[in-house]
């Protein structure tokens, strides 16, 4: 379908309401799906089809101005946890990049939000690093563990540095991997982006504005592996390495599985030797068709006020 102007502004406004999260003005042109707008078009579109809410200059469907203030607020308690934390990253054998993920990376925190996270590992050991992050995560208890969720770290994607384009995991019209790869925030080694970004630049085709505008942390200074890490890492780059990773991938591969039968609702999850996708509950479908009916409504309007204007 191709998309009109109206239609790209629509897009973002009603997926970050699906998130209780209200937009600026100019996050509507960062977030704008397909096309880039002027602000002042933008700044018409919503004059005259939305609801510019409790003159805060935030733009939603059905989700007041104050919602995004606490939410906001809320944030900022996670955020102070990553950073808190992030030298626990320089323990884990074999990773690269860990990237914080989801609604935190916008600074959206719900009443229980976690903090999402990606991790880039080396190809042949993503299992050996998954195990040892959550061996260190629940030793710190600062893992997510059932319901106890609020400011926990979720570490449930990971994929190797030989796998990072993750275009094939994407579903038809998925605009909310899209977005979710537009907000990434890079906080380990640093704040700067690194190979994953460019290896998923085929996003940019949905999002212009958000590819050119990434997320950075200036204030995420630089932090190396440590010196037991690296100790780690030479003592398991042999046959006995690689014997440890095939028997970590047997074992939580069969957990995750079991895990999968007992928890999933609309699971999405991938277990190979180059991708670690554990996500019991993927919306993305039901993000997906909550969208596309509104556009259909406002196709189905637009032609009907097009007709209006011939009969009149």
């Amino acid at each position: 379908m191709k998309i009109t102007t109206k239609q790209s502004v629509l897009i973002p406004v009603k997926f970050f309401s699906w998130f209780k999260f209200p937009l600026k003005l100019s996050e509507i042109r960062r977030y704008q799906w397909k096309i880039s707008a002027q602000e002042y078009e933008i700044n018409k579109i919503v004059t005259k089809h939305l609801l510019l809410e409790s003159k805060k200059d935030v733009v939603s469907i059905d989700v007041s101005a104050k919602e995004r203030i606490d939410r906001t607020d809320r944030a900022k308690l996670l955020w102070g946890t990553v950073e808190k934390w992030r030298k626990l990253f320089s323990w884990v054998p074999y990773i690269s990049q860990v990237y914080v993920s989801n609604t935190l990376s916008y600074n959206n925190a719900g009443r229980n939000s976690d903090i999402d996270i990606l991790v880039v590992a080396k190809a042949g050991r993503i299992w050996t690093s998954r195990a040892a992050m959550l061996v260190l995560m629940n030793i710190f208890k600062i893992r997510v563990q059932s319901r106890d969720k609020w400011n926990k770290f979720s570490p449930e994607f990971f994929v190797s540095d030989r796998a990072q384009n993750i275009k094939n995991l994407s579903i038809d019209d998925d605009y909310y991997l899209s977005y979710w790869l537009a907000d990434l925030v890079p906080i380990w080694p640093d704040g700067e982006h690194k190979k994953f970004r460019q290896e998923n630049s085929w996003f940019k085709e949905n999002l212009p504005n958000a590819w050119i505008s990434p997320r950075i942390r200036k204030d995420f200074v630089l932090l190396k592996p440590n010196f037991a890490r690296n100790l780690l890492e030479n003592f398991l780059d042999s046959r006995m390495g690689d014997n440890l990773e095939e028997n970590l991938y047997r074992k939580q591969r069969q957990i995750i599985i079991r895990n999968t039968k007992k928890l999933g609702v609309n699971s999405s999850v991938v277990t190979n030797r180059d991708i670690i996708k554990v996500h019991f509950n993927d919306r993305r479908e039901s993000v997906r068709d909550a969208i596309n009916e509104t556009l259909d409504q406002t196709v189905a309007k637009d032609k009907s006020d097009i007709k209006l204007a011939v009969t009149n």
